[in-house]
């Protein structure tokens, strides 16, 4: 049975989940590039059943996974991840703020779309900033916003007339009878990224676009990783 994500404005598409499942042998190089380079303690965001978070703890990274499902960290769990935090990412200064600083914390699996939108956005980097150390690295996937068909061009022009950004959403995850409750999702490029992290003390580098494995040859270049490093470092 496939998933589905839902859109505020009615429209139903494929979820695409297949590629938030892929073993690391699947994951494109910018991912495992990213990963290679990291130090812990890591914050893993939106960790779902864990797979970055695994993959860093097999090669002995401290990893802490955060997400708003009890199931998603138990699986977390199972697959070798031992601290496992449930809250949302809104919540991140108060669930985390007697831990140790983290060094890392992880945006993967498109997660920057968990920012939501450009004050909602500020606001989880003010509380990211809060809980990190001073030499701490966000490393982040993000996703442009796609207007190449008519829906997706009406729903841009909807969100630019009322002053938000072109890929601010509202969206639900469907999966047979199951639904989550509706929640904020942003698509953006790194140039509005930046302009969000700037606000909340942290700068961009090392942008990188890449295609997952299974996209056309000629498929826009959308996805990216970028880090975003502490202000001034």
């Amino acid at each position: 049975m496939t998933a589905f994500v839902e859109r505020s404005d009615g429209l139903i598409v494929p979820s695409g989940s297949d590629q938030w499942l892929n073993g690391e042998q699947e994951w494109p190089t910018a991912i495992r590039d990213a990963l290679a380079r990291l130090e812990g303690p890591v914050l893993d965001v939106g960790a779902g059943g864990g797979r970055h978070g695994a993959y860093l703890a097999r090669r002995s990274v401290q990893v802490t996974a955060l997400d708003t499902s009890e199931l998603a960290l138990d699986i977390c769990r199972n697959n070798g991840v031992p601290e496992a935090v449930c809250g949302d990412v809104t919540e991140v200064e108060h669930l985390l703020r007697e831990r140790p600083p983290f060094r890392t914390v992880l945006l993967l699996g498109n997660n920057v779309g968990l920012l939501g939108s450009v004050g909602r956005g500020k606001d989880v980097l003010r509380q990211l900033h809060a809980v990190t150390s001073a030499d701490a690295v966000i490393v982040a996937e993000g996703r442009r916003p796609a207007v190449a068909t008519a829906e997706n061009r009406a729903y841009a022009e909807h969100n630019l007339a009322r002053g938000a950004l072109p890929g601010e959403l509202v969206m639900r995850l469907r999966y047979g009878t199951t639904a989550t409750d509706w929640f904020p999702y942003l698509f953006c490029g790194p140039e509005d990224l930046e302009r969000i992290a700037v606000a909340a003390g942290w700068w961009l580098r090392d942008v990188r676009d890449f295609r997952y494995p299974e996209a056309p040859i000629d498929a826009p270049l959308l996805s990216y990783t970028a880090v975003l490093c502490k202000r001034g470092r």
